[in-house]
């Protein structure tokens, strides 16, 4: 089974040519958008309620589970008041090259999210997501099992940088033998904006499971923001321990879908 990554670049160059252009219609009037990628860590904030948002972007892989793999990540996301919102997302297109030079491509496993929002004070949002990995990805893109997690956050406001703070727990459906049934995530990711459109983020993540060689990485991202209605982010991630991947190379969007309600 084979990719051809030239038809995808072209076809993720018409969806940036279409969502620009969408994105001047809504500028005037729509709030501005909460960008979750490319960083790990998410914020505790939410889309405005009634204000829907697409994310999708393509990232490309070398080491740690495989030697190489490619992904189309998307994400929607609403939410129906200021407190409460919802995640539907997968990979529109997986591949992936295993070490003996095997390859196998698929859609991704479809997660979907409750998130709640608590904002404590003026510097501090707390948040907490509960969600549900189903299935759908042909194996070996996907384990063939569900999997459940649950994910505590806590954003940081101060003058020039946010910070956010995420620490997870994955009850994972399908181990191997030795291995543990929960898996934990942690994130810290700070941002900063250069000016009014540009703005950068630096972020340390991991991942730790009984039985396996705990992964590390860091990541370094810049995002443009071409109206309200739409972010644009490059992000480059390089593994800090030897089970992580080399490196990841990520690029993707945030777009405003309009008010529903």
């Amino acid at each position: 089974m084979h990719s051809n990554p030239s038809i995808r670049g072209a076809i993720l160059g018409m969806v940036l040519s279409c969502v620009a252009t969408t994105s001047i219609a809504l500028a005037q009037e729509a709030p501005a958008v909460v960008p979750y990628r490319p960083s790990v860590a998410t914020p505790a904030d939410l889309p405005a309620p009634g204000w829907p948002e697409f994310e999708g972007g393509i990232a490309w892989s070398k080491g740690g589970d495989t030697a190489r793999s490619q992904s189309s990540p998307v994400t929607f996301k609403l939410a129906w008041n200021e407190s409460w919102g919802v995640l539907i997302g997968t990979d529109a297109y997986a591949w992936q090259r295993d070490y003996d030079g095997m390859t196998a491509h698929s859609g991704g496993d479809a997660l979907l999210s409750l998130k709640y929002k608590l904002p404590v004070n003026d510097n501090l949002t707390l948040g907490a997501q509960l969600g549900t990995a189903l299935p759908t990805a042909r194996p070996p893109i996907g384990s063939g099992k569900t999997d459940w997690g649950v994910l505590g956050i806590a954003s940081f406001d101060y003058p020039g940088v946010h910070v956010d703070v995420n620490a997870a727990g994955a009850r994972l459906g399908a181990i191997d033998e030795g291995q543990g049934r929960w898996q934990g995530l942690w994130a810290i990711a700070a941002s900063h904006p250069l000016d009014d459109r540009f703005g950068i983020t630096a972020e340390v993540a991991g991942l730790a499971q009984k039985g396996t060689a705990a992964q590390t990485q860091g990541l370094v991202a810049l995002s443009y923001n071409v109206s309200k209605a739409l972010v644009l982010d490059v992000a480059v991630a390089a593994g800090l321990s030897r089970s992580a991947s080399d490196w990841q190379v990520m690029t993707g969007f945030t777009l405003q879908l309009g008010r529903w309600f």
